[in-house]
């Protein structure tokens, strides 16, 4: 288990510190970290640790129970459903 600070996807580039958008829920993810099992990993299948934060603001994490406290989502889902 590797932990990096930015991945190359068959969609975004996700970098620790981007913010995506959903327009349809009233927050967004802000990544923390990203975490590879290996060099030869599929990089869509990467975890990526976000939290939930402000419309507003980036700063400012918010509580939302979509988004538990260490929650993590695979590349793909963020390439799927969200936007920078």
């Amino acid at each position: 288990m590797m932990y990096v600070k930015e991945l190359r996807t068959s969609g975004w580039d996700i970098c620790v510190g981007d913010v995506f958008n959903n327009g349809r829920m009233k927050y967004r993810l802000k990544v923390t970290q990203i975490e590879i099992e290996g060099e030869n990993q599929n990089p869509n299948d990467a975890k990526i640790y976000c939290v939930a934060v402000d419309l507003h603001n980036s700063n400012k994490i918010i509580e939302v129970v979509d988004v538990p406290k260490g929650d993590s989502n695979r590349a793909w889902f963020i390439n799927e459903f969200w936007t920078k």
